[in-house]
């Protein structure tokens, strides 16, 4: 933890509606919500409602945030409950949001360490962010075809977690 970041908690975590991101989780189908499919293309299907809980603001002229990664239970869904590749798939798109959670909260230290007293500053890259985080997510299904190429999954796998690696001081 850097000088300027509080110690206080901004948000306890709702273990009943969310899953926060933590390093040691292993997801499980049980997590989800059952829906039948419907698709013709993809016949098991799911879907990982996750988000970033980015709370705070500046404090005596310092940076004072908080930045989970949470997996929206209610929201989260599968048609298939045995399929384990799909949920390999899933669960890096939780990981991804927890590769951009780390990028937020880097650049609050980078913006911290520099002095900076401008909170549209921090709201701006946090916002940059965000956005990243969406158009990397659509870009993971589209290239692993939501988790039916095996070999650009594993490629999606080995980015991630040397990302994630890469950014372990901003967990």
């Amino acid at each position: 933890m850097t000088e300027f970041q509080s110690q206080s908690q901004f948000m306890v975590v709702d273990t009943d509606k969310y899953i926060e991101w933590s390093d040691t989780l292993y997801l499980k189908w049980s997590d989800y919500k059952y829906r039948s499919s419907r698709g013709k293309k993809y016949p098991s299907m799911a879907l990982t409602s996750v988000f970033h809980s980015v709370r705070g603001g500046m404090k005596a002229g310092k940076p004072n945030f908080q930045v989970k990664v949470l997996l929206v239970k209610e929201d989260s869904w599968t048609s298939d409950s045995m399929n384990i590749h799909l949920l390999a798939h899933e669960k890096l798109h939780f990981d991804i949001a927890e590769v951009y959670g780390r990028k937020i909260r880097k650049q609050i230290a980078i913006l911290g360490n520099r002095g900076s007293k401008d909170l549209s500053e921090y709201k701006r890259y946090i916002k940059y962010f965000l956005n990243e985080f969406k158009r990397t997510s659509l870009e993971y299904d589209k290239e692993t075809e939501h988790g039916q190429d095996f070999q650009v999954q594993l490629k999606w796998f080995n980015v991630v977690s040397s990302e994630l690696q890469r950014l372990h001081e901003y967990m």
